[in-house]
């Protein structure tokens, strides 16, 4: 499956669903993607007061679920009539383990699209989303627990280690903020489309 391919299964399940909610946030978002960031859980009304788009980001970036992996490490595609090719998208047209690891749908949620996104630089994909809470750069309470599953989640299925306080964290807000009815239900039918 590919990363394309898994992106629109989710929005589907999230539509369906009727879960119109980016995670950092809780902004509501339409079918076509629109988010207002005035409609956001504990939210402010933006600067400019415009409507945003919703994207479908890994939560545990590619730079840190392809650090292992050779094709992030070596120039193995170098460069291309003179430009440089992104690490990304390198792994993506050589690498079937980072093909996967992109796809998994257990690792990818609704978040706000910022206009310059680098996914290479980021430690915490989505993470510009925060500036439309109402309590800038603090993770949601709500949403810990969830972000703590999907990483830890990530770092099980594919062996991907994780640093000892990063993951007493994780531990420590999984135990603190439970799967909820939403959290299980997505849990449920990612495992009907992708089969774990």
């Amino acid at each position: 499956i590919s990363s394309e391919t898994a992106r629109k299964q989710l929005q589907k399940i999230y539509l369906s669903s009727e879960i119109r909610r980016t995670l950092h946030c809780g902004c509501v978002f339409d079918k076509l993607n629109q988010v207002f960031p005035n409609l956001c859980s504990n939210g402010r009304v933006s600067e400019t007061g415009k409507s945003k788009k919703v994207i479908w980001a890994s939560l545990m970036p590619s730079n840190i679920f392809a650090k292992s992996l050779s094709c992030w490490n070596k120039t193995t595609c170098g460069s291309r009539a003179g430009k440089k090719v992104k690490k990304s998208q390198c792994c993506s047209e050589v690498s079937p383990n980072f093909k996967t690891r992109e796809s998994d749908m257990h690792n990818i949620f609704p978040m706000i699209e910022e206009p310059v996104i680098s996914v290479e630089t980021n430690n915490f994909y989505g993470l510009w989303e925060y500036r439309y809470c109402k309590k800038k750069g603090t993770l949601r309470k709500e949403i810990s627990g969830n972000t703590s599953r999907a990483y830890l989640y990530m770092s099980f299925q594919y062996k991907i280690p994780l640093q000892e306080s990063l993951e007493s964290s994780f531990r420590k807000w999984h135990f603190e903020d439970p799967p909820d009815e939403w959290e299980q239900k997505r849990n449920d039918l990612i495992e009907i489309v992708q089969g774990n």
